[in-house]
């Protein structure tokens, strides 16, 4: 006597269809909460980041965005197409100086802080550190909620 196992392979291929469709869907709903959460850093911290990065020294785009990568330990490294706008924004409102490193090669154009961008600076760092106080502890209590039903 043999012993045989039959498999509905129709069966078991559904089931992995069922299986990747399902992956595949927690796969775009996590790329567009990230998407989300890096809206709304770009648009409300990275302008005063940005600002907060260049009064400590002259730098880049390149260099501010690898930067804000160090800070934030790698989670969050905005491209530079979203921060050179930033710096060309602030440069129009007299909040940067942009000089080419050489005014030959111009290969690297360094934004530097102004006396208005540092006034500016002042005003928006404590709305930020204040909406981000807030914001943790919004997040800090919605995560206890969610802990708490978890552990029940």
């Amino acid at each position: 006597m043999s012993d045989k196992i039959i498999v509905d392979w129709e069966k078991e291929e559904q089931k992995i269809e069922e299986e990747y469709k399902k992956k595949i869907n927690q796969l775009k709903q996590r790329k567009k909460e990230s998407q989300m959460v890096g809206n709304i850093l770009a648009k409300g911290v990275l302008p005063v980041l940005v600002l907060e990065i260049v009064s400590r020294e002259p730098k880049n785009g390149n260099e501010i965005s690898v930067t804000i990568g160090e800070i934030t330990e790698g989670k969050w490294i905005p491209s530079t197409g979203g921060i050179y706008p930033i710096l060309k924004k602030m440069e129009k409102k007299g909040f940067m100086d942009a000089k080419w490193d050489d005014p030959d090669k111009r290969n690297k154009k360094m934004y530097s802080i102004t006396d208005s961008g540092f006034n500016e600076l002042y005003n928006q760092r404590e709305q930020l550190l204040s909406s981000l106080s807030q914001t943790k502890l919004i997040f800090e209590g919605i995560e206890n909620y969610i802990q708490k039903k978890v552990n029940s």
